[in-house]
């Protein structure tokens, strides 16, 4: 009876809300008030008023939320720092100058194709495999960073060349005297480019990898069997097919499609083509999934294959390289293996070195790289001279006869534009010479000249005689120093292959 008393009180007391509309902060204190009074009780206590954050303490918290955020960022960063301890080593050669700048000093460049970003690709059995520091992977994958293209080359493992202290071995045995900074020094020479940075990885590493990006879509364009395919840690035989057509691999399936080589697996030639196909889908599936630019898929990557996987390349020089590499085209990736076949660069050297086994040579002749070059420069274009476009005039003061036609050859294959060749009447000159006629406007092309031919550079004016021909841009005085085939290294020691 009281509670329906107290009830009928309230209702009185209560406002006539509208259907829907909410009782405000207001009316609630009026109803709590009158509910006391009608108990007799006596009303609360005033509360003080709630006082309002200066502008000074709400900035204090908004900083505190910031610095909440910012310091989630940063540990991700360290993450990716400390997960990369474990793969980054010391670079102790000369890093690309395009990672450094944008736009780069000339006087920071070293010879013709340091204008792009040259890393060496090296794949090793690692632990638990018979030679497991051989690089029986060498891919150079030159990407360059003005047009966004790629390009890349690979080199058999039996490549017959000189290794500095260790004489003369196959290409792969570079990795397992000295390792990748050895390796990287023989390749430059071979391919006559600056090499700046590698990319070591094993099987394991290889396998990880395509797993930890879900695998990769490749098209086989032939049937393949091989019956010597070796088991898991090369013990036993285990032969492997895998039909053409298009195929989802996973990192085992990925690893025996990139070490398949009997049978109709192409040797080492059809593998290195295997290879390079399989880098481009894996860069293709990081790049879908952002891996590449996302610093924690980046740190987890890097957790998965880390034991497995080693690169000079600095943290931030990777966050650059991967920045350019999201960029690339796929279409416009160039890929080259050298080979042996009619059309190819290479030969059996077994004959001429039989003490070596089963060994390749330059067709030019035991370790003369002067055809590989060419070849390798025509496909690493260094944007800066084709920039430029210099026009140059060959001019032969060596004894040499006919030495300005291969001279011209061999500049043009390295993308320089040669207008003009020619004789001049004293051919005893030793030293080159650079006569340079742009007034400094071609500063890229003189200064990859200049180091080319160890040459002094002379500035000429062009001459004014509207009734002949424009004089070349620039004209090289070709003297007997200049070495026009160079070769790898030299060294006395005999090696053999381990």
């Amino acid at each position: 009876m009281e509670n329906r008393s107290l009830k009928r009180s309230l209702d009185g007391l209560s406002p006539q809300a509208m259907p829907g509309q909410q009782v405000t902060g207001t009316d609630a204190k009026s109803l709590l008030g009158a509910t006391r009074a009608a108990k007799g009780e006596p009303p609360l206590p005033a509360k003080p008023p709630r006082k309002r954050l200066s502008w000074s303490k709400r900035r204090v918290v908004v900083s505190a939320a910031a610095l909440l955020v910012v310091g989630i960022i940063v540990a991700v960063g360290i993450k990716v720092v400390l997960a990369s301890h474990r793969v980054v080593t010391k670079n102790t050669t000369h890093s690309a100058p395009a990672l450094a700048s944008a736009k780069i000093d000339p006087a920071k460049l070293g010879g013709e194709g340091d204008g792009r970003i040259n890393v060496l690709l090296l794949g090793i059995g690692g632990d638990g495999h018979s030679g497991g520091a051989l690089s029986d992977t060498i891919m150079v994958a030159s990407i360059d960073p003005v047009h966004k293209t790629v390009a890349m080359l690979s080199i058999p493992r039996d490549l017959y060349v000189r290794i500095p202290g260790h004489g003369a071995s196959k290409i792969n045995a570079a990795n397992s005297y000295g390792g990748p900074d050895l390796t990287k020094q023989v390749v430059g020479a071979v391919l006559d480019l600056p090499i700046h940075y590698y990319m070591q990885v094993d099987f394991r590493g290889f396998k990880q990898a395509v797993d930890a990006v879900g695998g990769v879509d490749v098209a086989n364009s032939t049937k393949l069997f091989d019956s010597d395919f070796p088991c898991d840690g090369d013990h036993g035989i285990c032969p492997f097919s895998l039909s053409a057509g298009q195929h989802h691999m996973d990192g085992t399936l990925a690893l025996k499609y990139a070490r398949c080589r009997h049978g109709s697996c192409g040797a080492d030639f059809g593998r290195s083509a295997r290879q390079q196909q399989l880098m481009v889908a894996l860069r293709e599936k990081a790049l879908q999934l952002s891996t590449l630019t996302n610093p924690l898929k980046v740190a987890n990557l890097i957790d998965s294959v880390g034991n497995h996987v080693r690169t000079d390349l600095q943290l931030p020089e990777l966050q650059k390289l991967a920045a350019i590499i999201k960029e690339v085209d796929a279409n416009l990736t160039t890929t080259k293996v050298l080979d042996d076949t009619p059309a190819g660069l290479l030969t059996s050297g077994s004959r001429q070195f039989p003490a070596a086994g089963s060994i390749l040579l330059p067709k030019a002749g035991a370790f003369n790289y002067r055809d590989i070059q060419e070849l390798a420069h025509s496909l690493f274009v260094d944007s800066y001279i084709k920039a430029e476009q210099a026009t140059i005039e060959i001019k032969n003061a060596s004894p040499k006869e006919g030495f300005e036609a291969a001279v011209a050859q061999q500049l043009t294959a390295y993308s320089y534009h040669v207008v003009a060749t020619s004789s001049v009447p004293d051919r005893t000159r030793r030293a080159s010479v650079i006569i340079d006629r742009t007034g400094g406007a071609k500063p890229y092309t003189i200064r990859y000249l200049k180091q080319r031919f160890n040459a002094t550079v002379q500035s000429q004016a062009k001459a004014h005689d509207s009734s002949a021909p424009a004089e070349p841009d620039i004209a090289i005085v070709v003297g007997s120093d200049y070495n026009l085939a160079a070769t790898s290294p030299a060294t006395t020691t005999p090696a053999t292959n381990p």
